[in-house]
């Protein structure tokens, strides 16, 4: 209202006070509606680091809102510091089922019963599954070696970030 004098201040309220009578532009009350996007989530957790087996592992059903993308098909618990600094222990990774990854894409692999979180390299010499600790050296997938490829990781979170989670 600066700028105006006094007869176009009092002009502005009275226009405002018709608007409000008119209840034509009255605020809209809005319902919040609650997001539930409910997500299997396995119990055992896939090894950034050794290796675990995942097929076998406890599932449960977890409502985790927003914290997942929707193309969340389930998600794993990470153990293990061979991913770090992007993957910590007790993270959940989000997964989106694949059976195919393009070359460097993050993944979780099955490699000769235990269950991996890597990333995948093509090279002219091999396969690989690659740690993002520089500590961890690069696993060779052999073709003569039982490998799976479960899907692509596309999130995380913290695991204490999921209500009812442990």
């Amino acid at each position: 209202m600066s700028g105006l004098n006094e007869e176009g201040r009092n002009k502005l309220i009275e226009f405002a006070d018709i608007l409000k009578a008119s209840k034509k532009f009255s605020p809209l009350s809005a319902k919040i509606i609650p997001f539930h996007h409910p997500v299997e989530i396995t119990w055992e957790p896939v090894s950034a680091g050794t290796g675990n087996y995942l097929e076998d592992s406890v599932k449960e059903t977890y409502d985790v809102g927003h914290l997942a993308p929707e193309q969340t098909d389930f998600g794993v618990r990470i153990s293990g510091d061979s991913m770090e600094p992007l993957y910590h222990t007790d993270d959940v990774a989000w997964i989106q089922k694949k059976d195919s990854l393009a070359n460097g894409e993050i993944g979780i692999f099955y490699l000769n019963g235990n269950t991996y979180i890597k990333e995948l390299h093509d090279e002219p010499d091999g396969v690989y599954l690659i740690s993002l600790n520089q500590k961890y050296r690069p696993i060779q997938v052999l073709e003569s070696d039982s490998f799976k490829i479960f899907g692509k990781v596309i999130g995380k979170c913290k695991g204490a970030e999921i209500p009812g989670f442990h």
